[in-house]
């Protein structure tokens, strides 16, 4: 339309100047010979600013064609234009021109309403299907912990969108990515499944879980393995690898007070080499820290608790981590050995009905010897291992005589004052230990 008004406004100017040029030359024939002089010069200035004039419309109509060519050209969209929204998760919605009221016949328009109804219609505004991001966590699956993925938030500023899908369709763009277009309020986890700090925490955890801990203690044994560590472990925001130091501490408590209802508080055991009284009680304090150690380090083990001193002397603390342990009362016997038990059996000590019984006290052994024959007043026994405590009279040994040990056999069918063992007790202590070792007995 602007450019057919420039034509006519251009025609009509063609047609004035050629009247005006036309007017002068006619004029210049009958005037007097003094005038052409100055009509010469006027011709020639009309004739120059007509030259000029053509010029510049010229350049001007071309000027607006190119500029009205170069606007269509980019306002021009197919009828049928949709612009594809790429969302995270690898999910697509569109947003049709067709819905929007979008024309294109006079520059780019669209009904505002339309676009806004659109937008709030999309699945990724709908504030019921909003996910927040999430970092990846750490799972126990039968008693084995994995890293379940990290979670990618999908809540929308739904500003940042609006302005967004308006660009995106004055630019004539087919696609949007919503991520790259910011248009996301959700953070991108910070922890993810291959983070080095998520993969450490998580072989740190089974660590922990595959330790796998036997408690001997005045008869009893007591096993903790993973069942119970899982309740004790975990990890902060951080994804440091914590232990409960309070639960492992009433897991330690329950054992002494089981020793302590089971054994008492105090032992008391007189006699013996030294002649002084002992007694035991586990310090649940220094145990606590053993045992979270433990489970630190993965271990499978076996093991005697950290003992400590009651009122009068505990009698584990003097003889260190190496000893024999009898209990005369449930008639059986542990030999650890550098803190770890090395072997444990029922046993037959000496016959109480006759006074026979073996006396109680700390003593240390004398000697070892192996095919040995015991000879008293009324028998002679061979055995194969002797390992005398209390000079060379009272000492264990096997005894392959007995068919059953344990039990209340002590009481009326016991031996002389030795320890009678089963063979494979006497051959395990026999073959670990070293004269000088303390030998413990107890009621």
């Amino acid at each position: 339309m602007y450019i057919a008004a420039l034509q006519y406004l251009y025609k009509n100017f063609l047609y004035v100047q050629k009247f005006n040029i036309n007017r002068i030359l006619y004029k210049g024939v009958f005037m007097e010979e003094k005038q052409n002089r100055s009509n010469k010069i006027a011709k020639e200035m009309i004739t120059f600013f007509y030259c000029l004039s053509i010029v510049f419309f010229i350049s001007l109509i071309n000027s607006i064609g190119a500029y009205a060519e170069t606007t269509n050209e980019k306002q021009k969209l197919p009828e049928t234009y949709a612009l594809i929204l790429q969302e995270r998760g690898g999910a697509q919605e569109q947003i049709n021109g067709a819905d929007i009221g979008l024309k294109t016949d006079s520059g780019i328009k669209f009904d505002n309403k339309l676009l806004q109804d659109s937008i709030n219609k999309l699945s990724c505004s709908d504030d019921g299907k909003v996910v927040q991001s999430g970092n990846a966590t750490l799972v126990l699956v039968n008693n084995n912990y994995v890293i379940s993925k990290e979670v990618y938030g999908n809540k929308i500023n739904k500003d940042i969108l609006y302005k967004s899908i308006v660009k995106a369709i004055q630019n004539g763009d087919t696609t949007l990515n919503l991520e790259a277009a910011n248009c996301y309020e959700s953070s991108e986890p910070r922890f993810k499944i291959n983070s080095p700090v998520v993969v450490s925490a998580r072989d740190t955890l089974n660590r922990y879980l595959a330790s796998k801990i036997t408690y001997n203690f005045g008869g009893l044994t007591q096993y903790l393995d993973s069942s119970i560590i899982k309740d004790w472990i975990g990890v902060d925001s951080n994804f440091n690898v914590t232990i409960d130091e309070n639960m492992v501490r009433n897991y330690v408590d329950n054992i002494a007070n089981t020793y302590a209802s089971s054994l008492g508080t105090s032992i008391k055991v007189s006699g013996g080499d030294n002649g002084n009284n002992h007694s035991w009680m586990i310090n649940a304090s220094e145990e606590t820290k053993a045992l979270i150690d433990n489970i630190k380090s993965g271990q499978t083990i076996s093991k005697y608790p950290i003992y400590t001193q009651t009122s009068i002397s505990s009698y584990f603390s003097n003889v260190g981590d190496t000893f024999v342990e009898v209990d005369k009362g449930k008639q059986h016997l542990w030999f650890y050995k550098d803190g770890y038990l090395v072997v444990e059996g029922d046993l037959v000590t000496g016959n109480e009905s006759t006074g026979h019984g073996t006396p109680t006290g700390v003593f240390y052994l004398n000697s070892k010897q192996r095919d040995s024959v015991l000879i008293g007043e009324d028998y002679a026994s061979p055995v194969s291992f002797w390992m005398p405590f209390i000079k060379n009279d009272i000492g264990l040994h096997d005894a392959s005589w007995r068919d059953e040990f344990g039990g209340e056999i002590y009481k009326t069918g016991g031996s002389h004052g030795c320890v009678n063992l089963p063979y494979y007790v006497a051959k395990a202590i026999f073959d670990n230990i070293i004269p000088g070792c303390p030998v413990i007995v107890h009621e």
